[in-house]
């Protein structure tokens, strides 16, 4: 039976709707492949990838495992320092104002090492100041090649050390900047630290803008109370 004009246009119609369907269909399959090996790419590059890898060490308690795995240090074991080792490796993470994660490659093998800075202690996360205490030593050297020259190793196994960058004395900078307090206690003698934070608190640079700060060690022994 021929078909009219009518139906040869509709059959026309029909099978241009079931290969525009059949092409959007292959189109959005081939864009969600292209996109899982970008983000593929991504992700087992990250170590490669500059400061991206690093900056999301800032969010891995809200990534899943398998991502913080592939970030920078992800999955490497922990070293331990002695005292007087010198320590060369990148900054992949700061904790707060005198605290940070540093990555060592030696041989082949990568380490990772808990770093405390000698003769300084800033505010604490959730204290007034901490939080601008942290995002200065970031600016500073996040991400950034160091030396640290290790003095000692507290109780909680981490390197107590001055840190330096080039030719900065990275804990220098921290206290004449007014984002660390000189920590006397434990470094008693340091006339360069305690000189700089005399400087600060005379310039009222950084916390010093306040009248009279609460050093962090009250304000842990406040806490313990």
């Amino acid at each position: 039976m021929a078909v009219g004009k009518k139906g040869r246009s509709a059959v026309k119609e029909a099978g241009k709707k079931v290969a525009s369907w059949a092409w959007g269909k292959i189109f959005r399959k081939s864009l969600l492949v292209i996109f899982l090996l970008l983000l593929g790419g991504l992700l087992f590059n990250l170590d490669r990838l500059g400061r991206t890898g690093i900056n999301l060490l800032k969010y891995k308690d809200y990534l899943p495992g398998f991502v913080v795995r592939m970030l920078p240090g992800g999955g490497v074991p922990e070293g331990r320092a002695v005292p007087q080792q010198i320590l060369n490796g990148q900054v992949i993470e700061i904790y707060d104002g005198d605290t940070l994660t540093l990555l060592v490659s030696d041989g082949g093998t990568e380490k990772r090492y808990k770093v405390r800075f000698y003769g300084i202690d800033a505010p604490e996360a959730d204290q007034e100041y901490g939080i601008a205490s942290r995002d200065a030593l970031r600016g500073k050297i996040l991400g950034e090649n160091v030396r640290v020259e290790v003095i000692s190793v507290d109780r909680y196994g981490r390197s107590v050390g001055k840190v330096m960058l080039g030719g900065r004395y990275i804990n220098l900078e921290m206290v004449f900047e007014g984002n660390a307090w000189y920590y006397a206690d434990y470094a008693s003698g340091e006339r360069d630290l305690e000189n700089a934070q005399n400087s600060a608190r005379r310039l009222r640079q950084g916390l010093w803008q306040k009248h009279n700060p609460l050093p962090p060690w009250e304000y842990r022994r406040e806490k313990r109370d």
